[in-house]
């Protein structure tokens, strides 16, 4: 099961915290040059060895100096905590989304536990730094295929032309295998992150994979595409005119739902599809 971005832990950290941030006053925040970059000792007053008071820890540090907590929460996870907690940490530095998070979130990317790797990407995510895009980018090939697909699901809000590079490996990878009118899940995920940042070269290359690749991958891809806003309505005409033309039950049937999602708004992409629809029996 693909982890919540809005886990509990998650939820205690940052919303559960009120009764502990009113009780304490908050106090000035002191940069010192052991701040600079998280270590891999426990921060000042933290006792890693329970997991109780670290989870309290990285609660408090949520509700504080967003620099400051990035920086404790990290150096906890990186002297080494319970997965549990480093689970939270993961969750809380995704939301405070600070460039001090980056050692630990690229430590966690290559964890041994899957869980804790899968919650890494989404914390990676919200940073969107080269480097973290990169390290991404590399999860398409890693040991576990959840891992993998969570990878290309990440890719698909936030990556950039390098990222696509790294799509097309993984898709094509995968597209040779077969599996079915589905395909793996690396090359559903992957496709449908093709079609969603991929440019016009792109898509048009996904066309040439009808009728050789699983359809159900590709029509993942087909459909983030034709949501796409700032996409030319030439490129979309395309698309409806390359599944209009294998004319077979599955083109008809994601036809018939790109028509009843745009519904009230014509495009001449939708009345290529209308029309395309009922010629297709």
């Amino acid at each position: 099961m693909r982890p919540s971005r809005n886990t509990p832990l998650l939820a205690l950290a940052l919303c559960g915290v009120g009764a502990v941030a009113s009780a304490q006053p908050r106090r000035p925040v002191v940069t010192t040059v052991a701040m600079v970059h998280p270590s891999s000792e426990a921060p000042p007053g933290w006792d890693l060895s329970r997991a109780d008071d670290t989870l309290a820890r990285i609660q408090r540090a949520a509700t504080g100096d967003p620099r400051r907590g990035a920086l404790e929460i990290s150096s906890a996870l990186l002297a080494g905590v319970e997965p549990h907690v480093a689970a939270a940490g993961l969750d809380t530095l995704g939301v405070l989304a600070r460039p001090e998070s980056a050692d630990a979130i690229l430590r966690y990317l290559d964890h041994r536990r899957v869980s804790l790797r899968r919650r890494a990407l989404i914390a990676a995510a919200r940073l969107r730094t080269p480097a973290m895009l990169r390290a991404i980018d590399a999860r398409l090939s890693d040991s576990d295929p959840e891992v993998r697909a969570e990878a290309a699901r990440t890719l698909a809000d936030v990556g950039d032309a390098a990222s696509v590079r790294a799509l097309w490996a993984a898709f094509e990878r995968d597209a040779s295998n077969g599996l079915g009118s589905e395909g793996s899940i690396l090359l559903q995920e992957s496709a449908r992150a093709l079609g969603a940042r991929g440019g016009e070269q792109d898509l048009d290359r996904l066309l040439t994979f009808l009728r050789r690749a699983p359809f159900g991958a590709l029509a993942r891809a087909f459909e983030a595409s034709l949501r796409r806003a700032e996409l030319p309505n030439p490129v979309k005409l395309r698309v409806v005119q390359a599944l209009a033309g294998i004319a077979t039950p599955q083109a008809r049937e994601l036809l018939t739902r790109l028509v009843d999602e745009h519904r009230g708004r014509p495009t001449p992409a939708i009345d290529a599809a209308r029309s395309a629809i009922s010629r297709i029996q």
